[in-house]
């Protein structure tokens, strides 16, 4: 049997290898999955979404679910929605790829990405062509339209304190990657009283302000704003508004493990019990802020939908991953970038300190991250030699990949790539010039095989 979806939903290159009638059957097996139960739809700003859009209403209708037709609008949106209704979802979105992707994203009633033993009945239907189709007159007639961007924004607002931030009037620049996002997040901190100078955000399918992943080299735009300009921060996000990336007026990049750790102090410190979540790739600062607050430390496998459900399993407070992506427990059980951004700025308003102070405050630690490409038929050996190596480290977790963590808390880790023959490694320590050589020394084995 084949395997369609990858660490959440199921992305190709759009009309190619998703066209139409693949949309359709994927969207028909969901439906059938569901039993003709209310799927909520929508999608980002891609120039192909529109086409794959009305495919999976199509198959969703065909096999008799109703449709709640949300248009264009951001993932964690969509998740708000599917939580507050207990409606099933389907997002078409191919989120941070470049433009000729697109993909699309089914949802649990709760609004979490489909749990795995969901996943696997979905592509069994769609192999085996299992459809349940609805009868003529049980096709529902329409889809019913609905935009729910206010109500989104008004229930973010009600989680952060909204009068601190007003009167704090805070200076943003924002970077939407001409995405779904755009149509949200400059509205949200408009509504809280922030000064909001807007980058790419109107939705553009073609992407042609940047590359819609928020990473250093897709920013350079927003950073010489900030480096030329009086704001206060810089905020981006990518394609489909899940992830946001935080820059210091002074222009300069804050790797995702300092924001997240951020957001994390702040709702460890607070009286709401439960863990702190996140991935083997994420910084030990949360262990530390975990310690620091009597609360448990818990590391997954990568992924957003892994986090999400270990905490709702174990009652998590607050879970991340390296790249920005924070997951609130209590709003979306997903990574949401908006509500991100309006926690920073309750952090900032709160506290009364800039995002500079705030950052200063963490424990120090430095990360060296990196990713080399391997031959395919070589990979299988690279890891074998990899497994052996850190077999004989006295502390070694392989959750995912192979993670060794030394006495002084340092730590590496080398994870193979799912998708693409790349191996990425990994490493911090509270010495710059040690997280360097770890990297070195597992570089230099993985190119000696």
């Amino acid at each position: 049997m084949g395997k369609l979806f990858g660490t959440f939903g199921i992305r190709r290159i759009a009309n190619e290898v998703l066209t139409p009638e693949m949309a359709t059957k994927l969207a028909l097996s969901f439906g059938t999955f569901v039993q003709g139960e209310p799927v909520v739809v929508g999608r980002d700003a891609r120039k192909h979404s529109e086409m794959i859009y009305h495919a999976v209403m199509a198959g969703l209708l065909s096999s008799g679910c109703q449709v709640v037709d949300l248009g264009i609008t951001a993932t964690p949106t969509l998740q708000w929605a599917c939580r507050q209704w207990n409606y099933w979802g389907a997002m078409v979105t191919a989120s941070h790829n470049p433009p000729e992707w697109n993909g699309i994203k089914f949802m649990e009633k709760n609004g979490k990405g489909l749990d795995r033993e969901h996943e696997e009945p979905v592509e069994n239907i769609f192999f085996q062509n299992e459809f349940k189709r609805a009868s003529w007159e049980n096709i529902p007639q329409e889809s019913q339209k609905k935009d729910v961007r206010e109500d989104y924004i008004q229930a973010i607002i009600s989680k952060v304190n909204a009068e601190a931030i007003r009167e704090a009037r805070f200076r943003v620049l924002l970077d939407c990657a001409n995405g779904a996002p755009s149509l949200i997040t400059p509205y949200l901190l408009s509504q809280l009283n922030c000064q909001v100078v807007s980058l790419n955000s109107h939705p553009d399918g073609f992407f042609p302000g940047r590359n819609p992943e928020p990473v250093p080299e897709n920013l350079t735009d927003l950073t010489s704003l900030l480096k030329n300009s009086n704001f206060d921060l810089g905020l981006a996000q990518d394609g489909d508004g899940d992830r946001l990336i935080v820059i210091k007026k002074n222009g300069e990049f804050v790797p995702g493990d300092l924001s997240v750790s951020l957001v994390a102090k702040n709702l460890a410190e607070g009286d709401n019990p439960g863990p702190i979540v996140t991935t083997v790739a994420t910084t030990h600062i949360l262990k530390e802020i975990a310690k620091n607050t009597n609360r448990e430390f818990i590391a997954t496998a990568v992924g957003d939908l892994v986090v999400a459900k270990v905490l709702q399993e174990k009652g998590g407070i607050f879970g991340c991953e390296e790249n920005g992506g924070m997951i609130f427990p209590d709003f979306v059980w997903g990574r949401d970038g908006a509500r991100a951004a309006a926690q920073l700025l309750h952090i900032m308003a709160t506290k009364g300190r800039s995002l500079e102070d705030l950052l200063d405050e963490l424990p120090k630690y430095y990360q060296v991250k990196t990713k080399i490409k391997v031959d395919p038929e070589k990979k299988e050996k690279i890891l074998e030699e990899i497994d052996r190596i850190t077999a004989q480290e006295q502390s070694r977790t392989t959750i995912d990949g192979y993670k060794v963590i030394l006495g002084d808390g340092s730590w590496v880790l080398v994870r193979p790539s799912g998708t693409e023959p790349l191996i990425r490694v990994f490493a911090e320590s509270r010495d710059r010039e040690k997280a360097q050589k770890l990297v070195n020394q597992y570089l230099e084995i993985i190119n000696g095989v």
